[in-house]
């Protein structure tokens, strides 16, 4: 993986970036992080913050147009921007402590000149002086403060100047003309500030106002010398003071990295919501205390963090979109032992639901992107096999196994071909067996159980996700190119993103409601998969059919979020899997109408009262949740079916001599063993094993436990011999394998 391969998915994320007033402030001040600091009256850390960003706090605050307020989001709510002056000049009269602070650090070689003692000199000289070179700074006037001099406030204004200078050792040479650059020869640099009309040495011509700098090497110009006003007087000397800085260590002027530019981050945000916050007076005397808060307080911290905020991953990790590309490159662009592997949970932990790209104003697509750290952990060899190892296996028994082919009964081609997906055949095959029949009594429709492909999509599998794809695209051009019937959203989102030139509509559209008798009525929630977020069709038939059997349908508030299936987060990170089950369960009291096979089988899991489409219009099925072992068996029940009804032979599949175990489990170790994806196959090959001298733990009580190894896992099964069955007490697998052991 290259670097900007990783950053490229959230190059246009601006959350976290300077705010829209920030951006238009000539110092650049965090607004949001000052007025935060004055909303809860830290007068002190404001001023701090204050002085840092404006050198003299006390001359911005009374002589700053303001252009912050030209770029206020408060103004989105219909409300006066900010009064950030004001409450700039509350933070100057209530601030305790107004000292600078006094650094000790070695004398630098360098003497520098700088010419006029206005804002701009001042700053560039302080700024110099702060890293401990040797400054001399001229005026021909009697002290320091150029036009302002003439002030109304020059008082406020010297004093101003007086604290920011009371730690510096700056000779000053008040009182002294500099006629030619000849005065300065025994100085390494010069810069001129001499005010607007002043003397430039002629070398106005050649001013470069990016660097401040002239045609002579050592000369640098700034202040209203080369038309700045008061403020990029100010901010434009700290730059020309470390561009002077860089010159003087290099013997060349250049941009430094503080002056680089930088993307005017001036997006704004949604305000959708926001109360109204009217503007709080200044009186004439300036803020109470009091009053500068609540006008701070007016401030809505404008940041985008939609996705971080909707997001229950994001919000768990609480790491910006910027900061996951870094890490996903760190992780997957260095070799070992470079790698960090500090996002490895974050990886796995995606629903690739998204919803933070529907959310986010720029589509960013952090799904994406870890999808993308998913498949380039697997190519350089740091995957996490076992967190996927359960489903994979599924997929393979889904596509072989159980998987069934058929144009219908007596034909080579189809026009229509229902792909109803893995999961729900395995949970509800009586309703696809009526859903086909539905369907080729209309149309001439042929069937495919198969597997979309979505648990090797999620593990970053592309392997074999191609070979799948594949399979599904020689059985359609096999079949005549029909056009696809999708029952499962998730299905319909992979044809749509990875197999584009197969037609598709999905089951719910071809279903007329008028066919269907309505049942006794109800109210439910429509609870809409992820995938089918952007969908209206589906969701819109979906929507009718329910109407139509009698359901008094009401929304969530907030639809389109992963019931906490999808990206198959379930081992990397059970408690966030709980967390978003739950957060779904609870968006409503009323129970679900869902379309979704696996948003059913985990809302029943955790109790939640819920029924899926199908079984209002074709019949309820049972309300229990369907265990793995049951699944596989409705699976293969579904395949006879289909050959049934099609007449179509069914592939043979290889028959395992543990296939005919009988099992005996009590109900609540069946649904504990359930819990931890562990399935009827697995426990018949372990004692299958165990029994043929494949090794095993016996007891005086007759209980034997023994082992298997699949895959990334090894499972552990207890068990007895209970006459004809085995009893299988419990079972539990961890990720790891013993050495020299027997599978």
């Amino acid at each position: 993986m290259k670097q900007q391969e990783a950053i490229a998915y959230t190059e246009r994320c601006f959350g976290g970036q300077p705010a829209s007033c920030t951006s238009a402030c000539p110092f650049g001040l965090d607004i949001r992080a000052f007025l935060e600091k004055t909303g809860r009256g830290r007068w002190k850390q404001a001023y701090r913050q204050l002085r840092n960003a404006v050198v003299f706090p006390a001359v911005t605050a009374e002589l700053c147009p303001a252009p912050c307020r030209t770029r206020c989001q408060r103004t989105e709510t219909g409300d006066e921007p900010i009064n950030l002056s004001g409450i700039e000049r509350a933070v100057v009269r209530y601030s305790p402590e107004k000292h600078a602070e006094n650094y000790v650090i070695p004398a630098k070689n360098g003497k520098i000149a700088v010419v006029g003692a206005g804002l701009s000199g001042l700053s560039a000289a302080l700024a110099l002086a702060q890293k401990k070179f040797a400054v001399t700074l001229f005026d021909r006037a009697d002290g320091w403060g150029g036009v302002l001099r003439t002030h109304a406030n020059f008082a406020v204004f010297d004093a101003d100047f007086a604290l920011a200078y009371e730690n510096e050792t700056v000779e000053k040479r008040f009182g002294t003309e500099i006629k030619s650059p000849g005065e300065l020869d025994g100085f390494d640099a010069v810069f001129l500030a001499t005010g607007d009309g002043g003397g430039d040495f002629g070398l106005a011509a050649s001013f470069d106002p990016e660097l401040h700098a002239t045609a002579d090497p050592r000369v640098f110009l700034g202040g209203g010398l080369v038309g700045e006003d008061a403020m990029s007087a100010i901010a434009g000397a700290v730059a020309a003071a470390r561009t002077i800085e860089v010159f003087l260590a290099t013997g060349k002027a250049s941009a430094t990295y503080a002056d680089l530019k930088k993307p005017d981050c001036s997006r704004y945000v949604d305000h959708d919501g926001e109360p109204s916050s009217p503007l709080v007076a200044e009186s004439a005397d300036g803020y109470s205390g009091d009053a500068a808060r609540a006008e701070s307080l007016r401030c809505m911290q404008c940041d985008c963090n939609r996705c971080m905020a909707g997001c229950e991953m994001l919000a768990r990790f609480r790491k910006p979109p910027r900061k996951i590309s870094s890490e996903v490159y760190s992780d997957e662009g260095a070799a070992p032992p470079y790698s960090t592997h500090i996002i490895t949970r974050e990886t796995y932990s995606c629903n690739d639901c998204g919803y933070c790209k529907s959310v986010c104003p720029e589509k960013v697509d952090i799904g994406s992107l870890l999808h993308l750290s998913r498949v380039s952990r697997f190519e350089n060899g740091t995957s996490a096999p076992a967190l996927h190892d359960f489903w994979l296996r599924e997929m393979d028994f889904n596509t072989h196994g159980a998987s069934f082919v058929s144009a219908g009964a007596g034909r080579g081609t189809c026009e229509y071909l229902f792909f109803p997906g893995c999961q729900l055949g395995a949970m509800l095959p009586e309703q696809v067996e009526s859903a086909y029949k539905y369907l080729n009594a209309k149309y001439e429709t042929g069937v495919f159980l198969g597997c979309c492909g979505a648990p090797a999509y999620w593990a970053g599998r592309d392997d074999l996700l191609n070979g799948n794809l594949r399979g599904i695209r020689d059985a359609w051009e096999t079949l005549g190119k029909p056009k696809f019937i999708l029952a499962c959203a998730s299905c319909d989102r992979f044809f749509r993103e990875l197999m584009p030139e197969i037609e598709t509509a999905t089951l719910y559209e071809l279903l007329d409601p008028n066919d269907f008798a309505a049942s006794e009525p109800y109210a439910a929630a429509v609870f809409d998969p992820c995938a089918a977020r952007d969908n209206d069709a589906m969701r819109g038939a979906v929507r009718a059919l329910a109407a139509r059997s009698g359901i008094a349908v009401s929304e969530l508030t907030e639809q389109g979020k992963c019931c906490g299936y999808g990206g198959l987060i379930r081992e990397a990170n059970p408690t966030l899997y709980n967390t978003v089950v739950t957060n779904r369960i609870e968006a409503s009291e009323k129970p679900y109408i869902v379309y979704c096979a696996n948003c059913r089988d985990v809302f029943r899991s955790k109790g939640k009262e819920c029924t899926h489409i199908l079984e209002t219009i074709f019949g309820q099925s049972s309300k229990n949740v369907t265990f793995i072992a049951q699944k596989r068996y409705n699976s293969i029940k579904l395949r006879g079916i289909m050959y049934e009804i099609t007449g179509t032979p069914v592939r043979n599949t290889e028959q395992n001599p543990w296939d005919t175990l009988k099992l005996a489990l009590a109900p609540e170790v069946a649904e504990r063993i359930d819990r931890k994806l562990i399935g009827g196959d697995e426990l018949r090959e372990a004692i299958y094993n165990a029994e043929n001298g494949g090794g095993a733990f016996g007891s005086d009580d007759g209980e034997i436990q023994c082992k298997l190894t699949r895959g990334a896992l090894t499972y552990w099964v207890r068990y007895r011999k209970n006459g004809g069955a085995f009893e299988v007490l419990d079972a539990f697998y961890h990720r790891m394998k013993i050495a020299g052991t027997a599978k």
